[in-house]
């Protein structure tokens, strides 16, 4: 089998409310979508989540251009889809980082792959290791009343695992306000932490989170901003609650130096941030080395790109430890299941993908990544003034 053709489709995809990152307002995400095509005529779906510049630095304009440009030609066409790991080494050797670029070439890959076993694509990574993948929910940080009142719905739609507060996009007494309101709503059995983003220096996470102390926190991520891990580890040195790594723990060196100077007590993995599902697998393999529990959150995007995070968590053992955060198109449609509300509206079609239950995740059981794309809103999203493009035959 060869890989004959590669589309690049770039789309404007709406959430359903306001959605706050590093205090930058959205009502909509860019993300791309790829078309992996083969002489075989097995096509791999994939897309990159929504592009964020602020985390992982790269631009649907980026993305399409290390693709049509490099990756593409130089790598991808007329190569054999199952040589998957010679094939994200080259593009590890061509382009330093572009991480989501990467990671929606790998997921078409993995999806070809699957299709052309006939299999579910956790099959081939690895087997089923649990027949269903305990939630937590993420809140964001809008008034006490709302915030407290969206982790009571979430608890009781099933997501009684952990609630997680966005913090740092305001004051720190309006963090502590929010925290104070969580606690009282839920009561004090449900695994409560914090989401900081980076949005802290060394002292202000030092106090701040010497304050949080008493809501009893299960975590505190990313406190400090990415480059600053020696501040990760004497703040771990410094404050009860555990400190997780997010945009410190990019790439496989990243975890390793977490590692090294024991700056850390658990780490968050987005696919999108690791590049792939190929090197996800390798970065948790590090992670479970070291005895650190690994969390997956996610690029909010659509059904998609969570079938292709759910195949990667069902098949590793050791994110069956911990609740998971892959829950981005839950989020940005603004509802707890798809079993209650089917996603009609997602860029996959309603129906496949993971299926989302009582705060569980189970795997989709579709071959391949298991979705099917709804190419009538594709077509409808497309952003404007931005054409998709396509290399190959």
């Amino acid at each position: 089998m060869k890989i004959t053709k590669i589309e690049c489709i770039p789309i404007t995809f709406p959430y359903k409310k306001l959605h706050v990152y590093s205090g930058v307002s959205k009502m909509a995400s860019e993300i791309v979508i790829v078309k992996m095509h083969t002489d075989e005529d097995i096509i791999g779906i994939a897309e990159t989540g929504s592009t964020v510049l602020v985390y992982q630095g790269e631009t649907p304009e980026s993305i399409m251009a290390v693709i049509n440009s490099l990756f593409g030609p130089k790598i991808l066409i007329g190569e054999d889809p199952f040589n998957i790991e010679k094939i994200v080494a080259k593009m590890d050797l061509a382009a330093k980082y572009n991480n989501q670029a990467k990671e929606v070439i790998d997921f078409a890959l993995h999806d070809i792959i699957g299709k052309k076993l006939g299999v579910p694509l956790y099959k081939y990574l690895g087997g089923l290791c649990v027949e269903k993948m305990p939630l937590g929910w993420v809140v964001g940080g809008s008034s006490p009343e709302e915030t407290a009142a969206t982790a009571v719905k979430a608890v009781e739609a099933g997501y009684h695992h952990s609630i997680k507060l966005k913090v740092a996009y305001g004051t720190v007494e309006e963090d502590l306000a929010n925290l104070e309101a969580i606690r009282k709503a839920v009561g004090d059995d449900i695994r409560l932490s914090i989401d900081v983003n980076g949005g802290w220096n060394y002292y202000q996470a030092l106090e701040n989170l010497k304050k949080m102390e008493k809501y009893n926190l299960v975590w505190a991520e990313q406190p400090v901003p990415w480059w600053d891990v020696n501040g990760l580890a004497r703040l771990r040195r410094k404050v009860n609650t555990p400190i997780f790594a997010d945009e410190s723990a990019g790439e496989l060196k990243h975890v390793l130096e977490l590692i090294e100077k024991d700056a850390v007590d658990g780490l968050f993995i987005k696919v999108a941030k690791a590049g792939g599902i190929l090197k996800s697998r390798k970065w948790v393999d590090i992670a479970k080395a070291a005895g650190l529990p690994v969390i997956c959150g996610c690029m909010t995007g659509s059904q998609i790109e969570a079938a292709a995070q759910a195949h990667f968590l069902f098949a590793n053992e050791w994110m069956s430890h911990i609740e998971q955060e892959n829950i981005g198109s839950l989020y940005r449609h603004q509802v707890f299941d798809t079993v209650t509300t089917p996603l009609k509206d997602d860029l996959a079609i309603a129906g496949t993908g993971p299926r989302y239950q009582g705060g569980y995740m189970y795997p989709p059981e579709g071959i391949g990544l298991g979705v099917e794309l709804n190419e009538e809103l594709v077509s409808k999203l497309q952003t404007p003034g931005k054409s998709p493009t396509v290399i190959g035959e």
